[in-house]
């Protein structure tokens, strides 16, 4: 019952919350596109995000602190990416399908209907911003120690993604050198070539292989970090 009241009710309040209010204030992005549905890839991005959240909390975190079962996992006669990767696709697989129940209750509550690819397109994008977020979530869960430093961690790190990827706001509207700072993040690349194939269908494919890539050295990395916070 709460996995079902988490995947319709927060979808629910971020479209309340967050849609219904700043389409009023920014009623068409720079394109003229309409806001509501220039915003809505970001929306559901989100709601895979807090998914996500709770995922590698439960997984990793938790039972590494409270040393329950993650210590026999890790010492299972496997090697620590292989570990690290099954964590990693685990939390996507869970968090892309949240993401996708989100952008179906969602739909019904636009005022204009979407383009048939956009539910193919998200999901496909979801899965590149996905692998870059997990594998952050997977740093700061091995490096933490603490519970208070945990949540601070993932507080700064929530709004970071919402005003530091375009989720909500085009970086036009920050400061210039702000603006370009953000506008190259990875996370950012991902949005901003999902919304440029949804809107214009165009494609940069250096800028889609460049977060491919940081995510598979980030993998590489955290199962480095592990080893050694393990010291396995």
């Amino acid at each position: 019952m709460s996995t079902i009241a988490f995947v319709v009710l927060i979808p629910l309040l971020l479209h309340i919350t967050l849609t219904m209010v700043m389409k009023n204030i920014f009623i068409y992005s720079l394109d003229k596109i309409p806001y509501e549905i220039w915003v809505f890839p970001g929306i559901v991005l989100l709601v895979s995000i807090l998914s996500a959240y709770a995922v590698l909390y439960r997984d990793l975190f938790d039972l590494r602190i409270h040393k329950k079962s993650f210590i026999p996992i890790t010492l299972a006669p496997f090697s620590k990416f292989f570990l690290v990767a099954g964590f990693l696709v685990a939390a996507i697989v869970e968090s892309l399908i949240y993401g996708i129940l989100s952008m179906i209750i969602l739909s019904f509550f636009l005022s204009q209907s979407l383009y048939w690819y956009f539910y193919l397109a998200i999901p496909l994008f979801g899965v590149i911003f996905l692998f870059l977020f997990v594998n952050l979530l997977l740093t700061i869960s091995i490096l933490t120690e603490r519970i208070t430093t945990f949540l601070s961690m993932i507080i700064i790190l929530f709004f970071f993604m919402i005003f530091g990827t375009g989720i909500l706001f085009e970086f036009e509207f920050y400061p210039k050198m702000l603006g370009i700072i953000l506008a190259y993040n990875p996370f950012s690349l991902v949005l901003s070539e999902l919304r440029g194939f949804l809107f214009s269908t165009h494609i940069n494919w250096i800028w889609i292989f460049v977060p491919m890539i940081t995510g598979f050295v980030w993998t590489w990395m955290n199962a480095f970090i592990l080893k050694r916070t393990l010291k396995q």
